[in-house]
C-alpha cells in the first residue's frame, strides 16, 4: 500500500544525485560515467535529475522509486559506460516488462526485469505501479552516443508538456532490514586466507556478517564494516580462473572489467580507471617500471605503484579506491600486496581480486625471461574499510548458507602453515613433537599435565588456526586423562576403558 507521501524529492539517495529543474520531465541515468561530467555539459534547466546506476541488483529499485515519487517525469535517458549491465536492465524493463521471482528457501520474493542480466527490483513496489512505470516512462537508450551535444539535441526535441503519468506521487515501504547477530571481535586487522578468490570471498562475507560493525555511511544507507580485512589468496590459477555462477561478477563482466586494470585505456566520460592511473596518469608507466626494477634487482623492495594523486584526489568525492600495489620476490615467489582504501566486499571485492591477480600474473610472466625459476606467490589485499551495504546483507547471508560448506574446506582439512604435531605418552609424560610442513622437527614439548604445554605452545605462537588449536587442546586433555586413569592413549582415537592398566 502507498505510504504517506514524502514532500522532499528526490525521495531516495538525494545526496547521490545532481538535481536540476524539478519541473522538467527528463531524468538521466549515466550508469558508470561520472554524473558531474554530464551535468557540466548539459542544460540542467531542461533536466530534472542526473544520477549513476552501478548495480542491476541494488540500484534499479531506487531509480524506479524516485520516478514513481515524481510522476512528472516521462523520459529516462540511459547513457554512459554500461560496465555492469545495469543500463541494459533498464532498457529491457521498458521493452520486455518484468516477472516475479518466487522466493527460494530462506529468501525473499522480488521483481525481475525480463533480461539476460541478473537484476532485482523491490517486491514492495506494487505490481500496478511498476506496470505503469513501464507503460508511461519512455526509456531512451543512448549508451552508444559519446557526443553530449547530440544527447542535448535529443533532450531539446522532447515534448516536455505531457501530463503526469499518475495523479499523485507514490511512495512504497522500504524492504525489511536483515537482522544479523554481531559477535565481539578485535577492532581491526582481521586475516582471512584461502586458495581461491571465491573461497576467500565466502569467508569474508561470513566474517563481516558475524563481526562487522553496523554504522551509517555517506551514501544514505547502512553498512557492516571491519577496519582492515587482510585477505590472502594463495593458489588462484590465472590461466584457469575459478568463476562460479554464484559470484556477483560473471565471466562476461570480468572480460570487460580486466582491461580497466591491465591497460591504460580510459573510456570517454570516465574520469579514471585503475589501469589509466597506473599506466599514464603521472606521465609514466608504473607497471613497466615495476617490471624493469625487478629485472634489474631481483630482491628490490622498491617495486611499487601509487594510484592516489594528492593534487586532485584530496578534493575529489570519487578518488580511486585502489591506492597502492607493492611487488616483491621472496624465495623465488612473486608476491603482490595491495591496499584498497574503501572496498565493497560483496560486489566489488571479487572483481578487484581477479583484476589484481591478473596484474600480478602479467608482471610475473614478464619476469620469467629473466628469472625462469620464480613462481607466482600469494596475492594479499588490505581492504581498509571492508564493508557490506545493507541492501546486500540478505543476499550475502543466503549465499554463505548455500555455498560455504560446498566450497570452503572443512577445518580439519586446512593445513596449518606453522606445522603439525605428533602427541604420545612416554613414562607417564605427555610428549608433543612439533614438525614443519616438510617434516623437519622444530621442537619437543614435555609435561605430565596438559596446561603447561598449552602455555608453551601459545607463547611460541606455534599454531595459527583456531580449529587446529582446538584440536590440539582436545588431544592434550585426552592424554592427561589417559595418564591419570592408566588408559592407553592414541592420537585421533577415543579413549578406550578396556585398555585400563590395572
Amino acid at each position: 500500500m502507498n505510504e504517506k507521501i514524502k514532500t522532499k524529492w528526490p525521495a531516495y539517495k538525494d545526496k547521490m544525485l545532481v538535481a536540476g529543474n524539478q519541473n522538467s520531465q527528463v531524468a538521466i541515468c549515466t550508469l558508470w560515467t561520472k554524473k558531474e561530467l554530464m551535468a557540466e555539459k548539459l542544460d540542467m534547466n531542461k533536466i530534472s535529475v542526473i544520477g549513476n546506476l552501478y548495480s542491476p541488483k541494488r540500484g534499479v529499485s531506487f531509480l524506479v522509486r524516485n520516478i514513481l515519487a515524481n510522476p512528472k517525469i516521462r523520459y529516462l535517458i540511459v547513457c554512459g559506460l554500461d560496465r555492469s549491465g545495469s543500463g541494459q536492465v533498464l532498457v529491457d524493463l521498458a521493452k520486455n516488462g518484468f516477472k516475479k521471482n518466487e522466493s527460494k528457501k530462506n529468501s525473499r520474493d522480488y521483481w525481475q526485469a525480463i533480461s539476460n542480466i541478473e537484476n532485482r527490483i523491490d517486491i514492495e513496489i506494487e505490481r500496478k505501479a511498476l506496470e505503469t512505470f513501464c507503460k508511461f516512462v519512455e526509456v531512451i537508450d543512448a549508451r552508444e552516443e559519446k557526443d553530449l551535444g547530440k544527447i542535448q539535441n535529443v533532450i531539446d526535441n522532447l515534448n516536455q508538456n505531457l501530463p503526469s503519468f499518475i495523479p499523485d506521487p507514490l511512495i512504497f515501504p522500504d524492504p525489511p532490514k536483515e537482522k544479523t547477530n554481531i559477535f565481539p571481535a578485535e577492532s581491526s586487522a582481521h586475516v582471512i586466507r584461502g586458495e581461491r578468490i571465491a573461497e576467500v570471498w565466502l569467508k569474508i562475507l561470513d566474517h563481516i556478517l558475524k563481526f562487522g560493525i553496523t554504522d551509517q555511511t555517506a551514501y544514505q544507507n547502512q553498512q557492516k564494516e571491519i577496519i582492515d580485512i587482510i585477505s590472502v589468496i594463495s593458489d588462484e590459477d590465472p590461466d584457469n580462473l575459478y568463476i562460479p555462477g554464484w559470484l556477483p561478477n560473471n565471466r562476461e563482466h570480468l572480460k570487460n572489467y580486466l582491461p580497466t586494470i591491465l591497460t591504460g585505456n580510459c573510456p570517454t566520460g570516465t574520469s579514471y580507471t585503475y589501469g589509466s592511473r597506473m599506466r599514464d596518469h603521472f606521465d609514466v608507466d608504473q607497471v613497466q617500471n615495476v617490471i624493469d626494477e625487478l629485472k634489474q634487482e631481483k630482491y628490490s623492495r622498491r617495486a611499487t605503484i601509487s594510484l592516489l594523486d594528492p593534487r586532485i584526489d584530496t578534493k575529489s568525492k570519487n578518488p580511486p579506491c585502489l591506492n597502492h600495489c607493492w611487488f616483491r620476490i621472496q624465495q623465488n615467489r612473486l608476491y603482490l600486496v595491495s591496499t584498497i582504501r574503501s572496498n565493497d566486499m560483496f560486489e566489488a571485492w571479487p572483481e578487484n581480486a581477479f583484476g589484481l591477480r591478473m596484474l600480478q600474473n602479467l608482471v610475473w610472466k614478464e619476469l620469467l625471461g629473466t628469472y625462469s625459476e620464480i613462481k607466482l606467490g600469494n596475492l594479499e589485499i588490505h581492504s581498509l574499510s571492508a564493508h557490506a551495504y545493507d541492501d546486500s546483507w540478505e543476499e550475502a547471508k543466503q549465499t554463505v548458507e548455500k555455498y560455504y560448506n560446498q566450497v570452503v574446506p572443512h577445518p580439519r582439512n586446512i593445513r596449518d602453515l606453522r606445522g603439525n604435531f605428533i602427541i604420545r605418552i612416554e613414562n607417564n609424560e605427555i610428549i608433543v613433537e612439533h614438525y614443519s610442513s616438510d617434516e623437519v622437527l622444530l621442537n619437543v614439548y614435555k609435561n605430565k599435565k596438559a596446561m603447561p604445554i598449552y602455555f608453551e605452545l601459545s607463547r611460541n605462537e606455534a599454531i595459527s588456526l583456531v580449529s587446529h588449536a582446538l584440536y590440539i587442546g582436545t588431544e592434550l586433555q585426552k592424554a592427561e586423562v589417559a595418564i591419570k586413569l592408566g588408559i592407553e592413549y592414541k592420537q585421533d582415537q577415543e579413549l578406550d576403558p578396556n585398555t585400563l592398566n590395572l
